[in-house]
C-alpha cells in the first residue's frame, strides 16, 4: 500500500474517532447528560424565583392597599429576604434572591396599579 494511502485512511480514521468523541461529549458526560445536577435546566429555575416573586409580591401589594398602607417595597421582609420558597435544587441562593426580586417588583407594581381601578376586590 502506497504511504499517500495509509496517510488518508490513517487521517479519515482519526477525524471519525475524534467527532465521534466530541459528540458523546456534547450530548452526555458521565452523569447522563451535558451538564451536571440539572444546570442545563437554569432556566426553568430561574423562572420558578421570578413566579415566586410575582405571586408573593402581588400578595403583599394587594395586602398593602387593602390595609390603606403606602407603597414601600423596602418594608416588605419578603423582598428583602428574598428566600421565600427556596429549594436547593433551584441552583445557588444568590441566583434565586436576584430573580425573586425581580418577579416581587413587578407583582407589587401590578397589584397597585389593579388595586386603584379596584381589581383587587373580586
Amino acid at each position: 500500500m502506497a504511504k499517500s494511502a495509509i496517510l488518508r485512511i490513517s487521517t479519515a480514521v482519526l477525524l471519525t474517532l475524534g467527532a465521534a468523541s466530541a459528540q458523546a461529549c456534547a450530548t452526555g458526560h458521565q452523569w447522563g447528560s451535558a451538564y451536571p445536577y440539572g444546570y442545563e435546566r437554569r432556566g426553568a429555575f430561574e423562572q420558578r424565583a421570578f413566579d415566586n416573586g410575582v405571586r408573593d409580591g402581588y400578595d403583599r401589594g394587594i395586602d398593602d392597599l387593602r390595609h390603606h398602607r403606602s407603597p414601600d417595597i423596602d418594608r416588605q421582609k419578603w423582598y428583602r429576604h428574598a428566600d421565600r420558597d427556596y429549594d436547593h435544587h433551584y441552583g445557588p441562593r444568590e441566583a434565586y434572591r436576584v430573580e425573586y426580586r425581580r418577579g416581587f417588583e413587578q407583582g407589587y407594581d401590578r397589584a397597585y396599579r389593579e388595586g386603584w381601578r379596584g381589581d383587587w376586590r373580586r
